[in-house]
């Protein structure tokens, strides 16, 4: 505590020398606003941490009067100014005897509150059960606050940081919490990145550290609108600073890495068999997996769409990301491609609250909670879905997916799924639009091998087969500069996609960089100029918002 009282001293002379300055060159007219009320919101703010309540008090006191004179309710004459310098000379006396507090200077601070109070009264609106709701709520969050300061600044035994966190979750049984964006987001983030230093699963990181910091301001910030009868700022400084440390921290968190169990016992021939008989089918499983995340996913794509402040949507935004990600393994496990790919390519929508992709996602969901579901079965609904996503930008394709869709391509299914997309020729067009079989024909020259074939079925060429592959492909794509597969197809009604749509801004390309900078420090080799030239150019685009 002696460590609190000296920051606070410190900090505290400083607000009042402003005030002094600001106070004395007010003769004639009112100090200035701004500068005012923000040197007396910042010493309110210190006091309330170092627990000083009568100092606390008294700057509370002095913000009224001051918002009475902004808004015309007070006169800034004589007398007020008077009252004004005398509570700022008794505000310099109470800080320098603040290690001695006693009778005296609560008299002093009380006498001095009352003097304001005869001038600029109280406003007699709110009830008096429900000043002494907000009056408990914002004592308990400038507690909860100072706490969290104390531990960031000198992390002590984990029993100290158990009462800390008892504080803090103290907030949860404040019925009006729930209501109060962003206080309720910022107390659950806290919990989330407290659970694992309450196990000893990890240390109070640098990471950690911003986050309790910065928790502590919004929930300070918050208590205190709370009790001038206000609502916590939605997109203040310190709640944007909150969302950017939440951000980094979950782009931290380890994800969850699915590996066959049959890899991991390499050395061991037919140590993991099938059962002849399993008890349950492979569809009756894929709805055992699918299910309960879909209807996650769907509860989260509600959530989303109502979010208004920045700390909700931070946490939509990875809990969003980590269901998508979560049924695209799924999929991915069963073979199911196409749900798999939507999964994929909503992604980055998804991430970023979408209106759009959040309506695919949540149609999605529906249809894998429904009771028909199977993954042979939604085929055709998943394709659907996928093409209302055109206008998403494409994303790499994991190495499990991608081998799905190499075997697929030279199997010939994804030529008949590529056929039956294909636009409809524009009204009134004559042109032929989808090639002729003979057209088609004309264009593969029979000396170029096939790739389908190179290796064996549905493999890739390699060896030999790649190399006269290359040998004859150039000259083989001859024929195309007279032959062409189809004449290009641009009806009025397609739509045009800015180009700002397929790039990263702001928090997009914020978290981008934060990826890519969490690779490099996992990576043991040192970075290439591309990257390097990306994580740059990311950074750039991240200050456009």
């Amino acid at each position: 505590m002696s460590g609190l009282l000296d920051f606070f001293t410190l900090e505290a002379s400083e607000y009042v020398e402003q005030l002094d300055g600001l106070v004395s060159r007010a003769t004639s007219s009112p100090p200035e606003p701004e500068p005012f009320a923000r040197a007396l919101r910042a010493l309110r703010g210190s006091a309330t941490m170092a627990k000083v309540d009568g100092i606390a008090e008294l700057a509370s006191a002095m913000e009224r009067l001051a918002k009475q004179v902004r808004d015309g309710k007070l006169a800034w004459d004589t007398e007020t100014r008077g009252v004004a310098i005398a509570a700022v000379d008794d505000a310099k006396i109470l800080i320098r005897g603040v290690r001695n507090w006693g009778s005296a200077q609560t008299q002093r601070a009380a006498a001095r509150v009352d003097e304001i109070e005869r001038i600029a009264p109280k406003p007699e609106s709110a009830s008096a059960e429900s000043r002494k709701a907000s009056n408990y709520l914002a004592k308990a969050a400038a507690e909860a606050a100072a706490a969290l300061l104390e531990y960031v600044e000198s992390p002590g035994s984990p029993q100290h940081f158990t009462l800390v966190m008892g504080k803090v979750r103290a907030l949860r049984g404040v019925a009006a919490l729930a209501d109060l964006p962003p206080l309720a987001e910022v107390v659950d983030a806290v919990d989330a990145a407290a659970k694992p230093l309450e196990l000893g699963l990890t240390e109070a990181t640098a990471e950690r550290r911003r986050l309790l910091r910065t928790a502590a301001k919004v929930l300070l910030e918050g208590g205190d609108a709370i009790r001038m009868g206000g609502a916590p700022p939605l997109n203040s400084a310190a709640v944007q600073e909150f969302t950017l440390a939440a951000a980094a921290l979950g782009a931290q968190q380890d994800a969850d890495h699915v590996v066959p169990i049959a890899s991991l016992l390499e050395d061991v021939p037919d140590a993991v068999q099938a059962a002849p008989n399993p008890p349950t089918t492979a569809a009756q499983r894929f709805r055992l997996e699918v299910v309960s995340q879909a209807e996650h996913l769907r509860r989260l794509v509600h959530d989303g769409g109502r979010a208004q402040d920045g700390a909700t949507k931070e946490r939509l935004t990875r809990e969003v990301r980590a269901a998508v990600r979560s049924l695209a393994r799924a999929a991915q496990s069963f073979g199911a491609t196409p749900i798999a790919e939507l999964f994929l390519a909503a992604e980055r929508g998804a991430a970023a609250l979408q209106p759009e992709t959040l309506g695919v996602l949540d149609r999605a969901a529906q249809r894998l909670s429904a009771s028909d579901a199977a993954p042979d079965t939604l085929d055709a609904d998943f394709a659907a879905l996928m093409s209302s996503l055109a206008t998403e930008r494409p994303r790499a394709m994991t190495p499990s997916v991608a081998a799905v869709v190499a075997k697929r391509a030279s199997s010939g299914e994804m030529a008949a799924v590529g056929a039956e997309r294909m636009p409809t020729p524009a009204r009134g067009s004559t042109a032929t639009r989808t090639p002729t079989p003979a057209a088609t024909r004309t264009a593969t020259p029979a000396s170029m091998p096939a790739v389908g074939n190179a290796g064996g079925a549905g493999s890739p060429p390699s060896g030999a087969a790649l190399r006269d592959l290359l040998a004859v492909g150039i000259a083989g794509l001859a024929p195309l500069d007279e032959v062409r597969l189809a004449d290009p197809v641009i009806g009025e009604d397609d739509d045009v996609i800015p180009i700002e749509e397929l790039l990263y801004r702001g928090k997009d390309a914020l978290r981008r960089a934060i990826e890519i900078g969490e690779t490099l420090r996992q990576a043991a080799s040192t970075p290439d100029d591309d990257t390097l030239a990306e994580l740059y150019d990311l950074l750039q685009l991240a200050a456009v918002e």
